[in-house]
C-alpha cells in the first residue's frame, strides 16, 4: 500500500424528511493520503433506493485516480440503503462502510418493518449482505479509537493499515470527515 493512498469518501448531507424535493445531497471527495484533490455531488432520494447507483456514479467520476472508497454506513438519506457487493463488482475498488458505533440489527429490523411494511425485505436484504460488523481500534493523534467495518474486496488486516494512514485525529476517514463538513456547509 502506498503512504498516501487515494481515497474516495461519502456521505450525505442534513435533510428533513418532509422536505417537498424528497432529495438530499452525496457528497463525494477525492484524497490523496490526507489531502483534498477534488470534491463531487450528486442528488439521492430521500428513503429511495439510489443510493447505490449514485455511489458507483460518483466514483466513475474519479476512478481513474481512485483507490479505496469509503462510507459514512451503508445508510445514507434515512433509509436508503446502498448495497455493498455491487458498489464493488461494478467499480472494482475494495469498499469499506465505516461507523462510529455499534448497529442495533434488531432495532433497524423494526424500523424498516414499521416504515417500509410491503418492501423492507429489500431494505433488510442489503444490510444483511454487508456481511460482517467488524470492531477495529486504531491508532490516531488523539489515541486509540474503536470503529465499525462493513469490507468488501478487502481485508480486515489492510483496512486497518489504510486507516492508520488516512485518520489523523479523528477516527473516522479524512475524506469522509471532508465530506460530512462539506455537507452540513450545503
Amino acid at each position: 500500500m502506498k503512504d498516501h493512498p487515494i481515497t474516495i469518501g461519502i456521505d450525505d448531507s442534513p435533510f428533513h424528511f418532509d422536505d417537498a424535493s424528497r432529495k438530499t445531497s452525496l457528497i463525494a471527495v477525492v484524497c490523496q493520503g490526507t489531502r483534498l484533490m477534488n470534491v463531487l455531488k450528486a442528488y439521492i432520494t430521500i428513503d429511495g433506493n439510489d443510493s447505490t447507483s449514485t455511489i458507483i456514479h460518483l466514483v466513475k467520476q474519479a476512478e481513474k485516480h481512485v483507490q479505496y472508497i469509503l462510507l459514512d454506513t451503508i445508510t445514507f438519506g434515512g433509509f436508503n440503503i446502498c448495497d455493498l457487493a455491487t458498489i464493488y463488482h461494478e467499480t472494482h475498488k475494495p469498499v469499506i462502510a465505516v461507523s462510529e458505533k455499534k448497529i442495533d440489527l434488531d432495532g433497524v429490523k423494526m424500523a424498516l418493518l414499521k416504515k417500509f411494511p410491503s418492501t423492507y425485505h429489500e431494505k433488510l436484504y442489503k444490510i444483511i449482505n454487508a456481511g460482517n460488523l467488524f470492531e477495529i481500534t486504531i491508532k490516531t493523534a488523539g489515541g486509540p479509537s474503536t470503529i465499525y467495518l462493513h469490507l468488501k474486496g478487502i481485508s480486515l488486516k489492510e483496512t486497518k493499515s489504510l486507516l492508520e494512514k488516512i485518520c489523523i485525529d479523528s477516527k473516522l476517514p479524512e475524506c469522509i470527515r471532508m465530506a460530512h463538513i462539506i455537507g452540513r456547509a450545503l
